[in-house]
C-alpha cells in the first residue's frame, strides 16, 4: 500500500544494502530510540532495512539475514493492511517527519501483535538520510485497555441497568396498594414508598428517613404494633408474618392490615435491620366474611331439610296416637252417656222387669266396647305422645343452641356444645354410620367462640358422614366423636372409618377451594374455614392423621388460656 511515494532511488535487490561504515553506524546509534529495550531497525533513506537489533528478531521473528535490504514496511502484515496506517507512515517519512502509530501485525510465523512503532528521522543538511523504526509490542497493554474499556463498559451498562431496575422498583414500590418500609439496626428508617407516607399523613420520604419513631408525632395503634413486632423480630431473629390489625387511614376509615415483619440482613449475612410490608385485605376479608355467611346459611339449609326429617317422625307417630285416642275417647264417651241414660231410667221408679233389661242393655253396651285393648293401649299411646313431643322439643332446643352465635370469646361447656352439633347433624348420619359419643367430663367449661366451633364441629361430623357413605355404600359405619382434657388444652376429635386420604390429599385439604367431592356436592371452604378458625382466632391447632381405605381422624387443640387479645377488627358473628 503507498506505492513508492517519497522515494528517490529504486529499490535495492535483497541483500545489496552496504552496510554503513562504523563511524557511520556509531552515528545513526547516538539515536535516543536505539538505545531502547525496543526492536530497533535502521533503515536508509528509501526504508530500506540496513540493520535490526537482537530484540526486533525476537518480536517479528524474522532473522537479521532475513529483512537486511527489505522495506521495513513491507514486512507489515495482517490486520494493518486494512487500516491505511502504512500509508499515513509511508508520507510522514517522505516529507521526513517524525510519526508514531499503533497497530496489529503479523509476526513471520503469522502471530498477530500489536505494535507501538516510532519512526524517527535522522537528518543532515536538513535532509532526512535515514530512519529509526523503534518498535514496542504492546499486546498485553492492549489487552488489559480492551479489558478495562470492557471492564467499563460492563460497569456502565450495570450502572444504567441497576438505576433503570431502582427506578422500576421505586415505580412499583410507589404504585402498589401495599405498605412498604425498611429500617437500619438503630430502627432508623432508611426509606418507605407512598403508600406508607399516605397512611402515617407524612409529607414526604425526607421527613422520614433517617429518623427513628421517637423523633416522629406520635403515632396510634399501628405504630405500637409496628414497635413491638420490631422488638420481636429483633430478639428472635425469626419474621412475623400475617399479623391482623385495624388501622385508621388519615380521613378516618378503618382498614383490616396484614403486617409482616420481616429481618434485613447486610453484607455479612447479619440482620442490620427489618422489612415491613402491610398489606390492606379490607376487601378480601368483607368478601370471606360473605363467603362465611353464605356458607353457613347453605349449611343451615341443609340441616333445616334434615331437621324436617327428624322432627317429621315422632310429629308423625303423635298424629297417629292422638287419632287413636281420639277415637278410643269418642267411643268410651258414647259408652257412659249410654250408660248414664239406662241408669237414670232405673232411677225413675222403672218395675223390677224394666230394671233388670236396662241391666242387659248397660251390660251389652259395655260389651260393645274392648275395654282391656283399650286398658292397655292407651297408657302406651300417652307415653309414645309425650316421648314425640319431648323429641320435638330436644330438637328444636338443639338447633335454637346450635344457632345461637355466642358473644365473643366466653366459658363454653364444650361437652354440652358436641351433643347439641350431634343431635342437629343426626339426619346426616344416621342411615349411614353408627356415632359414638365419648366426652370427658372432666372438660368442664372452656374458652372459645361457641358459634364458629359448633360449625366447626358440624363439618368433622358432616364430612366423616360423606367419608364413610363413599366407601362403605350400603352398610352402617362408624363415626366417633370424643372430647379429652390435658394440662394446657382440650382437646376434640371426630374420628370415621371412611375412605381416608393419601399423603398427596392431606397436604392440601385446608386449601381454599380444594375438594375431593363431585362437583356440586363440596365448596372446599369448610377445612379452610376451620382451620383459620381453630388456628387463627382460638390459638389453637387442628391435625388430621388418615390412612386410605382405613378412615380418618381430626382433631381440633384449644388452648384453656386465651390468647392475650382477640384478633382485631372481626367480630365472631360476622363469620357464623
Amino acid at each position: 500500500m503507498g506505492g513508492n511515494a517519497g522515494r528517490v532511488a529504486a529499490k535495492p535487490e535483497t541483500g545489496s544494502v552496504v552496510a554503513p561504515s562504523p563511524a557511520e553506524l556509531a552515528r545513526r546509534l547516538a539515536h535516543p530510540s536505539i538505545r531502547a529495550p525496543l526492536a530497533v531497525a535502521l533503515t536508509n533513506a528509501e526504508g530500506y532495512i540496513e540493520w535490526v537489533n537482537p530484540a526486533f528478531s525476537r518480536q517479528t521473528g524474522y532473522a537479521a539475514g532475513e529483512v537486511i535490504g527489505r522495506d521495513r514496511l513491507d514486512l507489515f502484515r495482517g490486520a494493518v493492511l486494512r487500516t491505511g496506517e502504512l500509508d499515513r507512515i509511508r508520507q510522514a517519512m517522505a516529507s521526513g517527519q517524525l510519526i508514531e502509530a499503533e497497530f496489529q501485525t503479523l509476526t513471520r510465523t503469522g502471530q498477530p501483535y500489536w505494535v507501538s512503532c516510532v519512526v524517527a528521522p535522522s537528518e543532515e543538511d536538513g535532509e532526512a538520510r535515514s530512519f529509526v523504526f523503534a518498535e514496542e509490542d504492546i499486546t498485553q497493554r492492549r489487552r488489559s485497555d480492551d479489558a478495562a474499556r470492557a471492564a467499563i463498559q460492563r460497569a456502565e451498562a450495570l450502572a444504567d441497568t441497576l438505576s433503570a431496575e431502582r427506578e422500576l422498583l421505586v415505580s412499583v414500590l410507589s404504585t402498589i396498594p401495599h405498605v412498604v418500609f425498611w429500617k437500619d439496626a438503630e430502627n432508623r428508617y432508611l426509606g418507605c414508598n407512598e403508600a406508607f407516607l399516605r397512611l402515617r399523613g407524612i409529607a414526604s420520604e425526607k421527613a422520614l428517613v433517617g429518623h427513628t419513631e421517637a423523633e416522629l408525632p406520635d403515632g396510634d395503634d399501628f405504630v405500637d404494633t409496628i414497635r413491638r413486632l420490631e422488638k420481636k423480630v429483633v430478639s428472635a431473629g425469626e419474621p412475623v408474618v400475617d399479623h391482623s390489625i385495624v388501622v385508621t387511614d388519615p380521613d378516618g376509615r378503618q382498614r383490616t392490615m396484614l403486617l409482616s415483619i420481616l429481618p434485613r440482613y447486610g453484607q455479612h449475612s447479619g440482620m442490620d435491620g427489618v422489612i415491613g410490608v402491610c398489606a390492606d385485605v379490607t376487601q378480601a376479608s368483607e368478601l370471606e366474611r360473605q363467603l362465611a355467611q353464605a356458607t353457613r346459611l347453605e349449611a343451615v339449609g341443609q340441616l333445616a331439610a334434615g331437621l324436617a326429617h327428624e322432627i317429621n317422625t315422632p310429629v308423625q307417630y303423635v298424629s297417629d296416637n292422638v287419632l287413636f285416642l281420639a277415637d278410643s275417647v269418642g267411643d268410651m264417651l258414647n259408652l257412659v252417656q249410654s250408660v248414664a241414660t239406662a241408669v237414670g231410667a232405673a232411677d225413675d221408679g222403672a218395675a223390677e222387669a224394666d230394671y233388670e233389661e236396662r241391666c242387659r242393655t248397660i251390660r251389652s253396651l259395655v260389651g260393645s266396647v274392648d275395654l282391656e285393648f283399650l286398658k292397655g293401649e292407651i297408657p302406651g299411646a300417652l307415653e309414645q305422645t309425650l316421648e314425640g313431643v319431648g323429641r320435638v322439643g330436644e330438637i328444636v332446643r338443639a338447633m335454637k343452641e346450635f344457632s345461637h352465635p355466642g358473644q365473643g370469646r366466653s366459658d363454653t361447656d364444650l361437652n354440652r356444645a358436641v351433643e347439641t352439633t350431634v343431635q342437629v347433624s343426626r339426619n346426616e348420619w344416621k342411615y349411614i354410620a353408627e356415632l359414638d359419643l365419648d366426652l370427658d367430663p372432666a372438660v368442664g367449661m372452656v374458652p372459645c367462640y361457641e358459634g364458629e366451633l359448633k360449625q366447626v364441629i358440624l363439618n368433622l361430623i358432616v364430612n366423616a358422614a360423606h367419608a364413610v357413605e363413599a366407601a362403605r355404600p350400603g352398610e352402617m359405619g362408624r363415626i366417633e366423636v370424643a372430647t379429652r382434657r390435658a394440662e394446657n388444652e382440650v382437646l376434640v376429635s371426630v374420628g370415621d372409618n371412611g375412605t381416608g386420604m393419601d399423603e398427596a390429599t392431606r397436604a392440601r385439604i385446608f386449601d381454599p377451594f380444594f375438594t375431593t367431592k363431585g362437583v356440586g356436592k363440596g365448596t372446599g371452604q369448610g377445612l379452610s374455614m376451620a382451620h383459620n378458625c381453630i388456628v387463627g382466632k382460638h390459638g389453637g391447632a387442628i391435625e388430621v392423621t388418615s390412612e386410605v381405605g382405613r378412615g380418618s381422624t381430626f382433631t381440633i387443640r384449644l388452648p384453656l388460656v386465651a390468647p392475650d387479645a382477640e384478633p382485631p377488627g372481626v367480630d365472631s358473628d360476622d363469620i357464623f
